[in-house]
């Protein structure tokens, strides 16, 4: 399956999940998520769940993790679009969020986190495939962003989907994922 393929049909698979039914994804995400074995976690990247796109809920997973840690920093992606970069930004529980240009929520205000200090990054998808290659919205900002990470930084995709046999086009530039969590499984690759 071609990117431009998988990214139309998933969209629409995802457009078509009523609440009910990502309510309980969400909630099996949750519980495979938490079958994976992880090391101690001081810094964490995730994404905030659009509701219009019917994201699956991270926060489920930020909030399993801070309770398993209190000291663990949550951050947050801050975009720039002129070059297609991010930044990991720190946040607490009074951090306000704003929509940026695609309305996509971010927060305002607080300190960078340096790519190389991040242990997990929860990563957005539409879907993956068997090896791990993902299929996000085609911009490649996670991809840049994930080249800066350590080696051994983790990373995490959640999607309400089982991954795809073969995203066909995949390529050099594609950073894999370490694990895959849907309502069905955690696929480590």
């Amino acid at each position: 399956m071609l990117k431009k393929s998988a990214r139309k049909l998933y969209i629409t698979k995802r457009a078509e999940l009523s609440l009910t039914e990502r309510l309980k994804s969400d909630d099996l995400i949750l519980i495979n998520f938490q079958t994976i074995d992880l090391p101690f976690l001081d810094f964490v990247l995730s994404f905030y769940p659009m509701e219009e796109k019917n994201e699956v809920n991270t926060f489920l997973l930020t909030e399993y993790l801070h309770f398993k840690n209190l000291a663990l920093q949550v951050c947050y992606p801050k975009t720039n679009f002129a070059n297609h970069s991010m930044q990991a930004i720190a946040t607490g529980a009074d951090t306000a969020f704003e929509g940026n240009e695609f309305n996509i929520p971010e927060p305002v205000g607080g300190d960078v986190i340096e790519a190389a200090n991040i242990d997990l990054v929860i990563v957005p998808l539409l879907i993956c495939d068997e090896e791990g290659h993902r299929v996000g919205f085609g911009k490649g900002f996670y991809d840049r962003y994930l080249k800066e990470c350590r080696d051994d930084c983790i990373k995490v995709g959640v999607s309400y989907f089982e991954p795809v046999d073969k995203i066909d086009d995949a390529n050099e530039y594609d950073v894999t994922l370490d694990f895959c969590i849907t309502p069905t499984k955690a696929y480590v690759f």
